[in-house]
């Protein structure tokens, strides 16, 4: 987890000066981001627990269309699913890393789904990443029989990166207009940390070289109408249910999460909006997702919880 971390500050410094001339390249991203690949083997409480590991949900897929299950502990079972998307950049990251921020919702009796997707590589882009993402959760509500998972008590997640698929395929799954949607999912409310929202925007920094632009956005960056469309932002007032977003202080793409609220104000939605402000740079991007013992991240946490313990009833 440290690493993660510490390649997350590293990314946050290269983003903070896109205004000028330093272009950030593709072996610049592949050497920061190369440490989110690495999978923790720090312990964790979901280790303990009962699991079902790698378990692909497309026929003939490859090793990242899997996703992990871990069932909460039958004292104190909710009978209620939360699916978490993990971030990376949309070019690094891994669903078990996510292990420790499982393990906070288990404790509470909510089983956890670790999803894993094709990460962008300059010939595959986002568009496949949300289309793993609803192949995953269409598998998930197909197979919950099976599976021993109620697919009616099912809650989205995802930072970062995976807040951007996580979001749109909460707006996909209530609109059929959406060029990319699981068929048959539905969730009982989406939350975001740290997310990224206005995707289209990300390929306008200036602060990138083209390499780097066609790796982490995908070969058509500069196809603004095609990026619209696979933005959650372009959606927003598709989707009505429940929305919790977290924010803070050293966030590097803070500005994103400020738009999502902005936007459901002028919708006249409401959202569950927390923005942490600290003076510690351990709370910044993420922290509650990859250092959960911080107090601001279990304040974070602790709102997640009381969101879908209200949304189960």
């Amino acid at each position: 987890m440290r690493r993660l971390y510490l390649t997350l500050i590293s990314v946050s410094i290269l983003l903070g000066v896109t205004g000028c001339s330093f272009k950030v390249t593709r072996p610049m991203l592949k050497m920061m981001m190369s440490g989110t690949n690495k999978v923790s083997t720090e312990p964790a409480y979901a280790d303990s627990l009962e699991k079902k590991l790698s378990v692909p949900y497309v026929d003939g897929g490859t090793s990242e269309q899997v996703m992990d299950i871990y069932f909460a502990a039958p004292g104190v079972r909710k009978d209620a699913v939360l699916i978490d998307i993990h971030g990376g950049f949309y070019i690094a990251g891994k669903r078990e890393n996510n292990r420790g921020f499982a393990s906070v919702f288990l404790r509470e009796g909510y089983d956890v789904v670790l999803l894993e997707y094709r990460v962008n590589n300059g010939i595959t882009d986002v568009s496949d990443e949300l289309a793993d993402c609803a192949a995953a959760l269409d598998y998930l509500t197909a197979h919950s029989q099976e599976l021993n998972l109620n697919k009616d008590r099912m809650f989205l997640t995802g930072d970062s990166a995976g807040g951007h698929l996580a979001l749109y395929m909460a707006e996909a799954s209530e609109d059929a207009s959406l060029p990319i949607r699981p068929k048959s999912f539905k969730t009982r409310g989406v939350m975001l940390n740290c997310p990224a929202y206005d995707f289209a925007s990300f390929a306008e920094g200036s602060g990138f070289s083209k390499s780097a632009l066609a790796w982490f956005i995908g070969p058509r960056y500069k196809d603004r109408q095609y990026l619209e469309t696979l933005s959650p932002r372009s959606f927003i007032d598709s989707y009505s249910g429940p929305l919790f977003v977290s924010t803070c202080t050293h966030d590097f793409i803070r500005s994103q999460a400020l738009l999502i609220k902005s936007d459901c104000d002028s919708l006249g939605r409401t959202v569950d909006f927390i923005d942490i402000e600290s003076e510690d740079r351990r709370v910044g991007h993420v922290h509650n997702v990859i250092n959960q013992d911080l107090q601001e991240s279990k304040e974070v946490n602790t709102r997640m919880l009381e969101f879908m313990n209200k949304g189960l009833h």
